[in-house]
């Protein structure tokens, strides 16, 4: 009887334990890892050369390779921009490089926690008004516009079961809680003009969605 009791009593120890155990709180700043969070190339220069080195990335990233009428002027502009920058000293290849690598960087000493971020809610698949997966992204309208925020700033959460959507929520914050895995992977959003592919670099098995909380 002795050792059934104490076998009893640890179990419920244990159990307390595992209930109360209070969920990691987290920043989006806390999915880049340490080695990561380095400055960014782009902080030391002026609004003109910021402004100027943003708009080559995002033209050489988004703008179709093939040159039509539509896109002429902005093939030209990017021809001419190159040369313009580097003869300014700015090596554009390497802050793409840079920024690359520093996107795709997972913090791993997260896998397997349990979390709790806030962000907010953009639905992948809806069956009548209930959600059974979703984005979780750092501030509103990420992905919806080009260019969508990193794969370390994107959290696929799996919900089982499903909660019910509403449309006021992908406007407003939510916290989320559930255990996060460090695992890149893609999915695919549909948008009011169509879809896109997603590049993510975390899943949650989500257990609660709730209202917004300040980390």
């Amino acid at each position: 009887m002795k050792t059934v009791a104490r076998i009893f009593a640890a179990v419920m120890i244990l159990a307390g334990a595992t209930v109360g155990h209070a969920a990691l709180a987290l920043t989006w700043n806390d999915l880049v890892p340490p080695s990561a969070r380095i400055e960014d190339p782009l902080d030391a220069m002026n609004d003109e050369e910021r402004e100027e080195v943003e708009w080559f990335i995002y033209l050489r990233d988004y703008l179709p390779a093939e040159v039509t009428p539509e896109t002429l002027e902005f093939h030209q502009e990017l021809n001419e921009a190159l040369p313009r920058l580097r003869a300014q000293g700015i090596d554009v290849d390497a802050i793409i490089a840079e920024r690359r690598a520093r996107a795709s960087a997972l913090n791993f000493d997260l896998d397997g926690q349990r979390v709790t971020l806030s962000g907010y809610l953009l639905p992948l698949d809806l069956s009548g008004r209930k959600i059974t997966q979703f984005l979780l992204v750092p501030y509103v309208g990420a992905c919806i516009h080009v260019p969508p925020p990193p794969p370390n700033q994107i959290v696929q959460a799996m919900v089982d079961p499903p909660i019910t959507y509403d449309i006021n929520t992908l406007f407003k914050p939510v916290s989320v809680t559930g255990r996060l895995t460090a695992q890149r992977a893609t999915a695919d959003l549909f948008l009011v003009d169509g879809s896109a592919i997603i590049d993510i670099g975390y899943i949650m098995k989500v257990e609660t969605v709730g209202e917004y909380e300040q980390q």
